[in-house]
């Protein structure tokens, strides 16, 4: 059962109109009509995690409740770890300061979207945003408290992939190292801020989950063209057999459109520890 809220949106499909009205969990553009609505739920459902046989048979609900869950792998003791993005200040129901999350799964656990930021309510006034309404809650009741996420990461962060190192020579057992690709703001005026927020690789010691920066360009900020160099938006971690860690960047951009690509300007980093 949900809240019977509209948002308004500007109206994409049909922009002669000007704005329409969306219900949760309802189709763009179609309200809801009371006060609470009863919205059938289905497994194969976006932010949730699924288990099925190598075949795709027995296809099953195993947890539920993600924002935007982006990639999970197994750790060395054969528990799953996902991450998950958090929500952003923009749409409809836009939502301030909501961190990116690393969660260990829970078999049969609600992990509260979309009421929930990190595990904490959307209500709190941390997460208005500036000059905006107070994000509402959307379900009549929770399906139980969330757990509180393994790690968080700043919000914007955009974690993307992640891997864990088994190889002592390059550092702690079993650390998470997390690809942030990162985010681009614009200010009020027009001009680009560089948020200084993602863009980097962060590593997790998984004995307490605290997160540390582990690679990141001298500036703090993205390398924007071929000359700058550096990362410019880290997309995946992995481990080779060789022990070293290998991370994907996505590609620069220039200035002037960020939307703009630069021919091969993707690359492969390869990091390893000298002896």
């Amino acid at each position: 059962m949900v809240r019977g809220t509209n948002y308004e949106t500007e109206n994409l499909l049909i922009p002669a109109m000007g704005v329409t009205y969306t219900g949760a969990f309802s189709p763009f553009g179609v309200s809801n009509l009371n006060p609470h609505e009863l919205i059938k739920g289905m497994s194969l459902a976006s932010g949730g995690i699924m288990r099925s046989n190598p075949d795709g048979s027995n296809l099953e609900l195993v947890a539920w409740g993600f924002r935007n869950p982006v990639q999970m792998k197994f750790d060395r003791f054969d528990q799953l770890y996902i991450l998950n993005q958090g929500y952003d200040n923009r749409g409809s129901r836009p939502i301030a300061n909501a961190p990116d999350e690393l969660h260990l799964l829970r078999p049969e656990t609600w992990y509260g979207w979309p009421d929930y930021a990190g595990g904490e309510p959307v209500t709190l006034p941390r997460f208005t945003p500036e000059g905006g309404p107070r994000p509402d809650t959307l379900l009549l009741s929770i399906p139980s408290v969330p757990p509180l996420p393994y790690a968080t990461f700043t919000p914007n962060s955009n974690i993307t992939g992640f891997d864990f190192n088994l190889n002592p020579q390059f550092g702690q057992v079993g650390d998470a190292y997390i690809a942030e690709f990162g985010d681009i703001q614009y200010g009020v005026s027009g001009e680009i801020v560089r948020s200084g927020v993602g863009h980097r690789i962060t590593r997790v010691d998984m004995n307490n989950g605290q997160v540390t920066t582990f690679a990141i360009n001298k500036s703090g900020f993205p390398a924007f063209s071929p000359v700058e160099g550096g990362l410019g938006r880290p997309s995946d971690v992995a481990f080779g057999p060789d022990g070293a860690m290998y991370v994907t960047d996505f590609t620069s951009t220039i200035l002037e459109n960020l939307n703009e690509f630069i021919p091969n300007t993707g690359v492969i980093w390869r990091f390893s520890r000298s002896n």
